[in-house]
């Protein structure tokens, strides 16, 4: 078999018939399989599926096992030689699997190909960008690599400006993950100490780590119906990461530095609703400022559970 592609979902009703639609119409010459694992929805994400889409193989889990925990209860049945992770809340709008394939096969060094995301009006969503250092986290909280994208000094974890050509980059976002499926096999899969955000930067990473390079591939589009989390900054992934890549000390530090961060976004975005009024920033402070809360008071206990119960990665 070809290509396995793989979908997790959770509450996902709104968008997975357009989605898996997407996904046919752009496999309909190539040998695949497509699973679907649902992470415990209450909705009627399981019915769409069983009912629309009788060849997905379906796995139905009765609790949330978290993002990177169901996309390796799929890739371990998982049959193609390539394996697409792919999210739920997307349309395929563009782009040859086949060709991508080939790319691929071509260039033997490239272990993963991401593909270019944009949101609903059409516009660049970030779709890749730099391993996170403090340095550049500093850089993210003040905005610098938003307001100089082109300076190497201020160089940060996102890439604002997009560049359309082919490119090794240093992670690619898992909306749309495309490998062998040996290069997976032979890391592990997904770290399943995310429950979800930064398995992606952590995948790409070892990855990197084992000689191959990450590649941004834009002639694949995908249309990402972006649901922004409710504590902006990923809750505690990043806390895990940096503990996993750098340890303690630098992992206590990321925890200051998320607290300027966000102190001053909501010092920015108190202004703009005080000069504007738009909900638009209304909905960003709140955002900020549930962020805050958690960086502030619950980071401390996501720091005291990874000293106390994991010291090295498992990888």
């Amino acid at each position: 078999m070809e290509i396995s592609v793989i979908v997790v979902t959770y509450n996902s009703s709104v968008f997975i018939e357009k989605c898996l639609q997407s996904v046919f119409k752009m496999l309909k010459r190539v040998d695949h399989e497509l699973i679907v694992v649902d992470n415990a929805s209450r909705d009627k994400t399981g019915k769409i599926i069983q009912e629309g889409f009788p060849k997905v193989l379906f796995i139905q889990n009765p609790v949330n096992l978290g993002f990177g925990m169901a996309n390796n209860l799929a890739l371990r049945r998982a049959k193609g030689n390539f394996v697409l992770f792919i999210n739920p809340d997307t349309v395929w709008n563009r782009g040859d699997i086949q060709k991508a394939i080939q790319f691929l096969r071509e260039h033997p060094k490239i272990g993963v190909l991401g593909a270019r995301l944009v949101l609903n009006d059409g516009s660049w969503q970030k779709s890749y960008g730099n391993f996170p250092t403090l340095n550049r986290e500093l850089k993210e909280a003040l905005y610098l690599p938003k307001f100089f994208p082109q300076s190497k000094w201020s160089k940060g974890l996102f890439i604002y400006q997009e560049r359309m050509e082919r490119r090794a980059v240093d992670w690619i976002s898992s909306t749309f993950f495309l490998c062998k499926r040996d290069v997976m096999i032979n890391i592990g899969g997904f770290d399943e100490r995310y429950f979800m955000y930064y398995e992606d930067i952590d995948l790409s990473k070892r990855i990197r780590e084992t000689g191959k390079e990450i590649y941004y591939y834009p002639e694949i589009e995908i249309i990402h119906h972006q649901r922004i989390p409710s504590i902006y900054d990923f809750g505690e992934s990043p806390y895990i990461y940096f503990h996993i890549h750098f340890g303690l000390t630098f992992t206590i530090i990321l925890r200051y530095i998320m607290i300027f961060k966000t102190f001053l976004r909501i010092a920015i975005f108190s202004s703009l609703v005080l000069l504007t009024g738009k909900a638009l920033f209304k909905e960003k402070l709140l955002t900020n400022y549930k962020t805050f809360k958690f960086h502030l008071f619950e980071a401390s206990k996501v720091i005291r559970r990874l000293k106390n119960g994991i010291s090295e990665p498992t990888y």
